[in-house]
């Protein structure tokens, strides 16, 4: 007489399932341990400070061209002067944004992700939360650290300088935190629809970064209307003190700046879901 015996199975069935959270770790795990990660960042935070200080002191005399000439005054705020390094800080997060979205397409493991991920957009939403994990604290410690440092050197030249409980001071530090995030978010969403760090790189700075202040300078004012609401025109009323007239006001700007992150990463969901590996 035999007994059917039904197989054990040891181990949980409920801790095999497919959840974000796991997916999510895993996102995490992957820019923890590539040294590439830590190297931008830390390049961002060192340039963003080390501008915001350069620009202090040459605002301030305390370093020249070599030609005995006084202070740099290019008629700039200090808010503005100390954050000087703003610009190296979008650029190099939004390359990081690129590498975070396009990497594994480079290399081929994106199949292997999306063999143990069959929910894409969750591979999409965890590389997005993974990326803001690591992004928004770097940022804000550059931005906060360059302007501590920037008024330090300009208050003790006795240069006017800016206390940190300003309005528009708090509103231009964490609007400058706020826009790096943004764009390297975009630079993300670029380079999972485009699949090819190159492209993605090329797009986002000549596309995102240069064509709006470019096309700004050079079509004329009757294109301004229009203009306001690119990217980076857009992010404007809150990373710049003294605003242009003809630019979106602070919430109007916050509102679109937001709708071409999300409209990017609708456009990368939609591509990554409908096309192979």
């Amino acid at each position: 007489m035999s007994t059917d015996v039904a197989p054990k199975v040891s181990s949980d069935q409920h801790s095999l399932k497919l959840s974000f959270a796991r997916v999510l770790k895993s996102e995490i795990l992957k820019l923890r341990t590539l040294r590439s990660t830590w190297i931008m960042l830390l390049a961002m935070l060192a340039l963003f400070v080390a501008f915001g200080a350069l620009a202090a002191l040459s605002t301030t005399g305390q370093i020249s061209d070599g030609r005995n000439g006084g202070p740099q005054n290019f008629g700039l705020d200090p808010v503005t002067t100390v954050l000087a390094g703003a610009s190296f800080a979008v650029l190099i997060m939004s390359v990081f944004g690129v590498l975070s979205g396009a990497r594994e397409y480079g290399s081929g493991m994106i199949r292997a992700t999306l063999a143990f991920v069959p929910r894409r957009l969750y591979v999409l939403s965890a590389k997005t939360i993974a990326l803001m994990i690591f992004v928004i604290p770097v940022a804000l410690i550059a931005a906060f650290g360059a302007f501590v440092l920037g008024m330090a050197v300009l208050s003790a030249a006795g240069s006017e300088t800016v206390a940190l409980s300003d309005p528009d001071a708090q509103r231009v530090l964490f609007g400058t935190a706020m826009n790096i995030t943004g764009l390297s978010i975009i630079g993300l969403a670029l380079g999972m629809a485009m699949r090819s760090m190159p492209g993605a790189i090329a797009t986002v700075i000549g596309g995102v970064l240069i064509a709006p202040a470019l096309l700004t300078a050079l079509l004329p004012e009757s294109w301004r209307p229009v203009l306001k609401f690119l990217p980076s025109n857009a992010a404007a009323p809150f990373t710049e003190v003294q605003v242009r007239a003809d630019m979106l006001a602070l919430v109007p700007g916050i509102i679109v700046f937001v709708a071409w992150v999300i409209l990017s990463l609708v456009i990368a969901g939609f591509l990554l879901v409908r096309r192979d590996a």
